[in-house]
């Protein structure tokens, strides 16, 4: 078995995996919040740790996919989850029809295809392909004049800058309990391929 890492951006996050972690023992030895600016950094100090797979989210998952080679195993919103934020942006902006943006990386977000029928919304995705067109993306979506928007910190700051109501993609413990269930199937992978290797040499 490797080691497996969760790196996060904020403390309720490491809450939520704590409780998680009372309820079921997955194999995560390392947990710590960490600053996007270093997720390389980190991620690379949590390898030379031991780590064989980082859990992450985001800007930093896709950093950290950048400056290292480990397998990177992502936490993705669940569809109850967006569900969850939508009604609550319904409840903030009171109005018919609300146009609402999503700010952030594909790999985020569930499929949200019928969101517009079912929760009779305007919803924008304003996808980054890398870090660096993610405030721009989030500029465009205060430009195309969004009645709220929905994403991570560098949405919620472009949103807070133009006077406009946001909402940070908070999670709950299905997208975690998802991610930690991936990590564990990819470091079960990895070790049959490990073992079929070394009897392939043997």
């Amino acid at each position: 078995m490797g080691k497996i890492a969760l790196l996060v951006s904020r403390e309720e996050m490491l809450y939520q995996a704590h409780n998680i972690l009372q309820e079921k023992p997955y194999a995560i030895q390392e947990m710590r919040v960490i600053k996007t600016e270093d997720s390389g950094v980190e991620a690379r100090n949590s390898i030379a740790g031991g780590a064989s797979i980082i859990i992450a989210r985001g800007l930093q998952a896709s950093l950290i996919k950048q400056y290292t080679d480990i397998p990177v195993v992502e936490i993705v919103m669940t569809a109850q989850e967006m569900a969850l934020l939508i009604m609550k942006a319904k409840q903030i902006i009171r109005k018919p029809r609300p146009v609402i943006a999503v700010v952030g990386f594909q790999n985020m977000f569930c499929d949200m295809s019928y969101f517009e029928e079912l929760y009779d919304i305007e919803l924008r995705r304003y996808y980054a392909k890398h870090g660096g067109e993610l405030s721009e993306e989030a500029r465009k979506a205060v430009e195309e004049d969004a009645d709220l928007l929905i994403g991570g910190d560098t949405a919620v700051k472009a949103a807070t800058e133009a006077g406009k109501p946001s909402l940070f993609l908070s999670i709950t413990e299905d997208s975690l309990k998802n991610a930690f269930s991936m990590a564990e199937r990819v470091d079960y992978a990895m070790s049959v391929e490990k073992k079929s290797a070394a009897q392939m040499e043997t």
